[in-house]
């Protein structure tokens, strides 16, 4: 059997189970490119190899296409497809995970004017569409994939509320937001109307020129010139800067900070956060309790360094 077959049969199989299945599918003819046109018991394991690392060092992305092939090959051994796994048998060590950047406020007032810098004759819209995705970030917490996902009539700004339908997790869920959040969407949809509109009020939120959805490599790039106009960065040892996807941590993290301030019951509150986030439990929201930690005690040692001076003099 073709192994690029075979690839099409399993993708055919996990869509009937109801998966949606992009990045695998993505990942699997990607593979099927690398390896040629050939039958599966032709696919060598040193090519397997190669195709897994890519090039440079590892990273996530590793496991990632490890555990979509591990998923593929199980299913082609299941049924008698393959003789065996041309995977490797062993995981690298991996580098540790990313640390999520947490935006001051004064740095996220620097990203929102520095999005004018992304204005050019041919898309004038470029810095209002910048602007308003990252205002929608920070007062949802969304993952930048919901938000290039949303529609005309999924923001339902009368009533103030966003349905995500395009969920990390497969749930919809229904997002309340505030009247300046509106206020911002609104003025942006106005404009965003006067773009075609190839589906009508099912057409994307944030678009093209031409009316079409904007792709997250684009937003990435785009995200980092605005970026690099603020001035914000991480110290030059680091292995990444600051990244858009790093907003939804920021909201997360400021308002866990701000129920602390207001001596609310965090514990108590953070079911809710969970769901706000369209996490699956509460386990994936605890992570930004280690992360507010930290920062409550290094302002507290800041303000003891500020404080410390005076009380001397006192």
């Amino acid at each position: 059997m073709r192994l690029h077959d075979l690839a099409e049969t399993y993708i055919d199989y996990e869509r009937a189970l109801g998966l949606r299945f992009r990045t695998e599918i993505k990942e699997l003819r990607s593979f099927c490119r690398a390896m040629g046109d050939i039958t599966t018991e032709e696919v060598k394991p040193e090519a397997v190899l190669a195709f897994i690392a890519g090039r440079g060092p590892i990273t996530a992305r590793w496991v990632q296409k490890y555990r979509i092939l591990g998923r593929f090959y199980r299913y082609a051994l299941a049924r008698g497809f393959v003789s065996s796994s041309p995977l490797p048998s062993q995981v690298p060590k991996l580098p540790p995970p990313l640390t999520p950047y947490i935006y001051s406020v004064d740095e996220l007032r620097r990203l929102l004017i520095a999005s004018d810098s992304l204005w050019t004759p041919q898309s004038p819209l470029q810095p209002a569409t910048m602007h308003t995705l990252l205002l929608l970030l920070y007062g949802t917490g969304m993952r930048i994939s919901e938000a290039l996902s949303l529609t005309l009539q999924d923001a339902d700004l009368a009533e103030g509320i966003l349905t995500i339908r395009n969920a990390k997790f497969f749930k919809e869920r229904l997002i309340p937001i505030g009247p300046r959040l509106v206020e911002a969407l609104g003025g942006y949809a106005v404009r965003r109307r006067q773009l075609p509109m190839p589906a009508g009020e099912a057409s994307t939120f944030f678009a093209t020129s031409t009316g079409h959805r904007l792709h997250y490599e684009w937003i990435g790039k785009q995200f980092r010139r605005v970026r690099a106009v603020a001035g914000i960065c991480r110290e030059r040892s680091a292995r990444y800067q600051p990244r858009i996807h790093d907003i939804r941590h920021t909201a997360a993290v400021h308002r866990i900070i701000a129920w602390y301030r207001a001596g609310a019951d965090v514990q108590q509150l953070l079911p809710q956060l969970a769901t706000y986030l369209g996490h699956v439990d509460v386990s994936s929201t605890q992570q930004y309790l280690d992360v507010t930690t930290e920062l409550l005690h290094e302002a507290s040692l800041r303000f003891e360094r500020y404080a410390q001076p005076e009380v001397r003099h006192a």
